[in-house]
Parts: structure tokens; sequence; C-alpha cells
């Protein structure tokens, strides 16, 4: 099961706060991790679920190369793209594009039920859930391609009538000429 049981309040409480980095610095420490394995290249990715949002570190031969942390400290930007932006690096291509949302009451329910029963089934799935209110989570959800990895992410914030969700989607082409890496300029 990948679905957490979280017994700490969130740090990120306000979704319009959200900002992201993208870059060789470690992630901060996680609450939740998962590892993903690629099936046919030397790459993995570390999932982690932070204070009510996410750090994901790409992973080559056993080293963190590159992290993509949303979070309320992580600022490379005000707010999350909402067209992709993309980062390039040794160790490939990273492209980020984040939306925030407001839904109803019943919008919202709905989504938490498909999250938690993603959570609680998805080997591909990490999820999160926080104490207090209902609904509050953080979902990675990750895919390997032929070209590296794909990876969607729900962050939950609870209100009376409803919640704001925060979604991201990001891909990463990995830079890999057989099991060495190659420098992208």
């Amino acid at each position: 099961m990948t679905l957490h049981d979280l017994d700490v309040a969130p740090d990120d409480v306000a979704a319009r706060e959200l900002g992201y980095r993208v870059d060789t610095e470690p992630a901060p420490a996680a609450l939740a991790t998962e590892e993903f394995e690629h099936p046919h290249l030397p790459v993995s990715l570390r999932a982690a679920i932070l204070g009510a949002s996410h750090a994901i570190t790409m992973v080559v031969d056993g080293e963190d190369t590159v992290t993509e942390e949303v979070s309320c400290r992580a600022s490379a930007g005000h707010g999350l793209p909402r067209d992709p932006e993309s980062s390039r690096g040794q160790w490939g291509t990273h492209r980020l594009r984040g939306a925030v949302e407001t839904l109803s009451a019943a919008a919202f329910r709905e989504l938490v039920d498909d999250l938690t029963a993603r959570g609680e089934q998805d080997e591909n799935v990490l999820a999160g859930r926080f104490p207090g209110a209902a609904g509050a989570l953080t979902v990675v959800e990750a895919r390997a391609d032929e070209r590296g990895w794909q990876w969607r992410t729900w962050h939950l914030y609870p209100a009376t009538a409803g919640g704001d969700v925060v979604t991201t989607e990001s891909t990463v082409e990995v830079a890999i000429s057989g099991a060495a890496m190659e420098v992208v300029a």
C-alpha cells in the first residue's frame, strides 16, 4: 500500500502560495517516500511527500542528480508555471506545468475518493493523508516511458465548502547513452 496516514499537521496550508524549484540541491526531509524503478533505463525516481507538498529526485546509478520540489518554501518563481517551463542539465530536460483550481464540495469529495483509491491500489502512486480536515492529501503518480519519466501530483487543501487543488504535470527526458550520462548543453 502506498497510502500513508501521516500524523503531523501539514506545513503548506495555502494552495496559491506554493512555489517550485528544479535543481541539484538535495530534497528536504520527507514524511513518506517511494522509489520507482525504470524498467529499461538505469534511472529511478524517489518521490517524497513533504509538509503537504512534494519532492521528486531523479537517481542515476544510485546518485541523486536533480530534484523538483513544489512547496511554500520553494521559490523559483511566484506560483507554479501554467505553461510548461523547462530546465536542462547533464541529466536531461525537465518540464513542469501547474494549475490551481477551487472545487465544489461534491467535486472535491469525488477527487478525494479517486485519489485515495489510487493510493490504496496503484503501485505507481505515493499518497499521504494529513490529519485534521477530511481530504488533506498529497499524491504523486509516476510512470516510466521510453524517454524517461512522467509524473502528476495533486495537493489538496480542504475548505468549508469544497477545497483547492494544486495539480502539476512533469516530464524528464533522460540524457543517457548506454549507461553513461551525456552532457546536454
